[in-house]
């Protein structure tokens, strides 16, 4: 069984490299967002940071993240997930952790772009600086993720490559 974890902020890349790199690697592609919903019976992230508050989907991220990131599979958490003592404690034992890292240019557009993407409380790129720390700790790999989604593809085979030839077999 293999793991590769993607985390970044929010505008990152996260979710389409992931689905690129399930799909490069023929593997299942877990979106974290999508199970926490799937927990909570809800449709959306704001109805439920709406109707329950932001601090219970934290409390389900941190329960049910860890045994995610054991699955055979790629897995793309959310920007604030990797701050959580569980999340942190799973992902130092995944083989692969790659941080998407976008300028705070992209960040921005990308976040502007996004659909059911609560507010933060605070500044986005003040938030964003003050994980870019934690992401890089926990990351075995960095990954460039600026520019349109082609652009970045020979920069994850690259990441890839050294993956390829380490990968046990399914």
């Amino acid at each position: 069984m293999f793991t590769i974890a993607i985390i970044g902020y929010s505008g990152s890349g996260k979710t389409t490299i992931s689905e690129w790199i399930a799909s490069y690697l023929d593997m299942p592609c877990i979106d974290t967002d999508d199970k926490v919903l799937e927990h909570l019976g809800m449709s959306s992230v704001q109805s439920v940071w709406d109707e329950e508050g932001e601090a219970r989907w934290r409390e389900v991220e941190a329960e049910i993240i860890p045994a995610l990131l054991q699955e055979h599979a790629v897995v793309s958490l959310p920007g604030r997930s990797p701050m959580s003592e569980s999340v942190i404690d799973a992902l130092k034992k995944v083989p692969m952790v790659i941080n998407c890292i976008a300028d705070e240019e992209t960040t921005l557009a990308r976040i502007a772009r996004g659909k059911d993407r609560p507010m933060l409380r605070a500044d986005y790129l003040q938030v964003r600086s003050e994980r870019l720390e934690t992401y890089d700790s926990l990351a075995t790999h960095e990954l460039d993720s600026n520019g349109d989604f082609a652009s970045a593809i020979p920069r994850i085979q690259a990441l890839l490559t050294d993956l390829d030839s380490n990968r046990p077999s399914k």
